[in-house]
């Protein structure tokens, strides 16, 4: 017995996602995010293989001939069939602070991904969009004026609520080249885009002042490269197995940058400083570096780990002054993967693959000497179709980032991630017997 699905009812499905009402209380402080993205461009997400993710690595190193990754270049030169990939996520988060808590729930897509074979598992080239950052939070507090710095004779309560909406994404396409028979390299040049939004809302109890609003946009654009190496071989130490190590290198970006600051008034915006009045600037985006490994025992088992690291201490602000709260950061990982469905068993749960992990973050924020960490657990599901090459991931990640130390936000966050991914052969011509 095997699993069916169709495209209509998973369309359907994916629709309705983002009709999902959010879970927010009337006593909430901060919404909409983690408040952790306020800072830099945004919390970074990591450019993976949506398949990997269940196992907690960013893939750099599995490769599966069935599924495409954009988490190493060099991985593109043994594709065999057309794959192409598409992800969406929902992150419910619990925060707390002191005696307050809230929760909230985001929708979120990507990476989208496609890699076709040039020459079969020889050349690949591949095209992606990816999120790379992203800044979403609402933070909301209360002040009041004492008579004395106010004219209405009272104290006078103002509120004062800050929004945060954007992000960065990566355009790439790139090349994947087989140089023996165990080693590839990949290279992708890239475009990197986004816009980040910060909302200043100023709102009184008193009607003879009116409330005051501020929208700060600021606007990125720059171009990236992005380098990988991956090495296998079979038969490693016993005949049935297969050990690969893989690289990746992405060189720093330097991100121009136009800011714009507007205002509300009477239902229409006003524009109080323009790109041209508020300048031009330079921010620059860190040098990343990734290296894992995979090692399947046989053809159904196989455990894998991998080491990210990005550069933060050499980013820039807006003003190109680097940022005293950001430090370097370094995430790991380790899972691995039963692969039951290719054993070709008759039972229904025989035929997923299975997928475990857990990882590490430590953050690139430091405040009050305390790192912002991120300890996760993931697991997924793996369904192939019974008709094609094609798939569906369902992964789950549970974890913990922050802490309530020195007055700061912890977290405690669950994910749930769906991805399709087509595998066929497309642009060449079938030959008839």
């Amino acid at each position: 017995m095997t699993p069916k699905f169709t495209l209509p009812v998973l369309f359907l499905f994916l629709v309705s996602l983002p009709l999902i009402p959010r879970a927010l209380q009337a006593n909430d402080i901060w919404r909409g995010g983690s408040v952790y993205s306020h800072y830099a461009l945004g919390l970074p997400h990591d450019y993976r293989a949506p398949y990997a993710d269940a196992m907690g690595v960013l893939g750099v190193a599995v490769h599966d001939n069935w599924l495409p990754s954009v988490a190493n270049p060099a991985l593109w030169s043994r594709a065999i069939l057309t794959n192409a990939s598409g992800a969406f996520e929902i992150h419910s988060y619990e925060a707390s602070h002191r005696d307050v808590q809230a929760s909230y729930t985001q929708f979120r897509a990507g990476p989208f991904q496609m890699v076709l074979p040039v020459k079969r598992d020889r050349i690949g080239i591949a095209f992606s969009v990816t999120p790379l950052t992203s800044s979403r939070f609402i933070t909301e507090s209360e002040t009041v004026l004492s008579v004395d710095e106010n004219h209405t004779g009272e104290e006078l309560l103002y509120a004062f609520q800050s929004t945060g909406n954007g992000g960065m994404n990566r355009f790439e396409a790139g090349v994947g080249v087989r140089i023996t028979d165990n080693l590839s390299a990949g290279y992708a040049p890239s475009l990197l885009l986004g816009v980040i939004r910060r909302d200043q809302i100023i709102m009184f109890d008193n009607l003879d002042y009116r409330p005051v609003n501020l929208r700060e946009s600021t606007s990125h654009y720059g171009f990236g490269n992005r380098f990988g190496l991956y090495y296998t071989a079979r038969s490693f130490f016993r005949e049935t197995d297969r050990f690969s190590l893989g690289a990746v290198v992405s060189m720093p970006v330097n991100l121009v940058s136009s800011r714009s600051l507007k205002s509300r008034v009477d239902f229409q915006d006003v524009i109080l400083r323009s790109e041209a009045e508020y300048g031009t600037g330079s921010v620059t985006y860190p040098a990343e570096g990734a290296l894992g490994f995979s090692y399947s025992y046989n053809p159904f088992v196989m455990i894998t780990g991998d080491v990210l690291f990005q550069n933060w201490e050499n980013y820039t602000n807006f003003n190109g002054d680097p940022e005293g709260f950001l430090k370097n950061r370094w995430r790991a990982g380790l899972g691995g993967q039963y692969m039951a469905g290719r054993k070709g068993g008759s039972r229904f749960f025989s035929y997923f693959l299975y997928r475990m992990g857990v990882s590490y973050d430590t953050g690139s924020l430091r405040f009050s000497d305390n790192q912002i960490e991120t300890l996760s657990l993931h697991a997924g599901i793996g369904i192939p179709s019974s008709r094609t090459n094609s798939s569906i991931d369902i992964n789950a990640e549970y974890g913990f980032r922050g802490t309530s130390s020195d007055g700061l936000i912890s977290e405690r966050i669950f994910a749930v991630k769906i991805a399709f991914n087509l595998s066929e052969i497309m642009f060449i011509q079938r030959r008839h017997q």
